[in-house]
């Protein structure tokens, strides 16, 4: 619990945005927050927040009042290789055992056992149809990269040190530490575009730069446990132990 605690944003910036735009609505304060908190280094969340100080100080006030260690990615740690800053996938989750969750606590149970077994037998076929060894999501998000890298123009020290200029922006690229001042690469493990700059100048093949938990050998691992079959109810073993009664119905003074 300590290692994920220390390691993992636990807060929904789609709930604190909301919390945060509580009586005073509007799609321009929703854009400036969200940008906010897409920050990946400290010298843009700083340049981003001055852009809602000027529609109220109290704004910022408000968004600072959140721990921004919990929902900014420019104070994720990099260890993860994980920049989710949403609830997402607990929704997905939730909405995925709507039906269930309506059902008696047996039932209920039988019934996500039996999603998650057919989920996991099915997802771990899903890298069969892979074109190359990484997932589907890192060959977009990479070849997005890409794209951008070409609008980028880089400096080289002779060694595998670059300075790459993208914009009014100039970032610092180690390549040997697998390293850019963004901190793109280190937070998702995907090369950002000005890692791509560097690799691409250097004629290196970017798929090697890619982090190995996006690999389809670590996939197959994580889908390499699976659920066993199990009888219907009437063939399980019995228990020995007591039946626990429910808790006795007690009625207050009013209704007696």
């Amino acid at each position: 619990d300590e290692l994920l605690r220390s390691n993992l944003g636990s807060t929904c910036v789609v709930k604190l945005g909301e919390a945060n735009e509580s009586g005073r609505r509007g799609l321009q304060r929703k854009k400036l927050f969200w940008k906010c908190a897409r920050s990946t280094f400290e010298a843009e969340f700083k340049e981003n927040l001055k852009e809602p100080s000027k529609l109220g100080t109290d704004i910022v006030d408000d968004l600072l009042y959140y721990d921004k260690e919990y929902w900014c990615k420019v104070f994720f740690n990099c260890e993860v290789k994980s920049d989710a800053i949403d609830n997402n996938m607990c929704e997905s989750f939730n909405a995925w055992i709507l039906t269930a969750r309506h059902k008696t606590v047996i039932s209920m149970l039988e019934e996500i056992r039996i999603k998650v077994m057919t989920r996991l037998a099915r997802f771990s076929e899903f890298p069969n149809s892979w074109i190359t060894n990484f997932s589907s999501m890192a060959k977009k998000v990479l070849e997005e990269n890409i794209d951008k890298s070409m609008a980028c123009n880089i400096e080289f020290n002779r060694v595998t040190g670059y300075e790459v200029l993208d914009g009014y922006k100039q970032h610092t690229v180690y390549l040997r530490k697998r390293e850019c001042s963004c901190r793109f690469w280190m937070l998702k493990g995907i090369p950002c575009a000005h890692a791509l700059a560097a690799l691409l100048h250097k004629q290196y093949n970017p798929h090697d730069f890619i982090h190995p938990c996006y690999s389809k050998e670590r996939y197959l691992m994580t889908y390499s446990h699976f659920i066993q079959p199990m009888n219907n109810m009437p063939m399980w073993p019995e228990s020995r132990n007591p039946l626990v009664a429910p808790p006795v119905i007690k009625k207050n003074a009013r209704q007696a």
